[in-house]
């Protein structure tokens, strides 16, 4: 399946119990976001069938079809979940999804090349796009036009880092 074809929407944080139980972090609107993406997948290609049994805290503890064992669950911890795309509802012209900035050029308002987003980081507060070897907090005061048709994002500033801009 092409990565391309898929959004990520979960991250395996661990085992729980040790009847093949998995924590998993979330990156859906809430937890039932990740039943409601099945079939899902992990890292390697592999499709599971997800059910929640339950949320403790900031994570959901979930079954995965056919594993069956804490030494099976202990397996997936760090494996990232995604879910297909056609899944997902349709955008509006403007909207877009995180995973749609991965490969975006960034370029100033002169259009002077500064670099291409090749991750983005989202911990809770404000997505981080890795820009070269910069982490940029992405938000409407440093890039304040996304052009995702494009594949282009126009950032505030020449450059990021130490040296400072005009």
């Amino acid at each position: 399946m092409n990565k391309d074809d898929l959004i990520i929407i979960g991250v395996v944080s661990g085992k729980h119990g040790i009847k093949g139980l998995l924590k998993v972090k979330w990156f859906t609107e809430s937890a039932e976001g990740l039943e409601k993406y099945n079939p899902i997948f992990l890292d390697d290609g592999t499709k599971y069938i997800l059910k929640i049994r339950f949320k403790n805290k900031d994570q959901a503890i979930c079954y995965l079809e056919g594993v069956n064992s804490s030494e099976e669950a202990d397996l997936l911890k760090g494996k990232q979940i995604y879910a297909k795309r056609s899944v997902f509802p349709e955008l509006k012209n403007d909207e877009y999804y995180q995973s749609d900035l991965i490969g975006c050029r960034v370029e100033n308002n002169r259009g002077k090349f500064i670099g291409n987003v090749s991750a983005v980081f989202d911990y809770g507060s404000s997505p981080l796009l890795e820009i070269g070897q910069e982490l940029v907090v992405f938000n409407n005061d440093n890039f304040p036009l996304v052009k995702i048709k494009e594949k282009k994002i126009i950032s505030k500033y020449d450059f990021f880092g130490d040296i400072q801009n005009d």
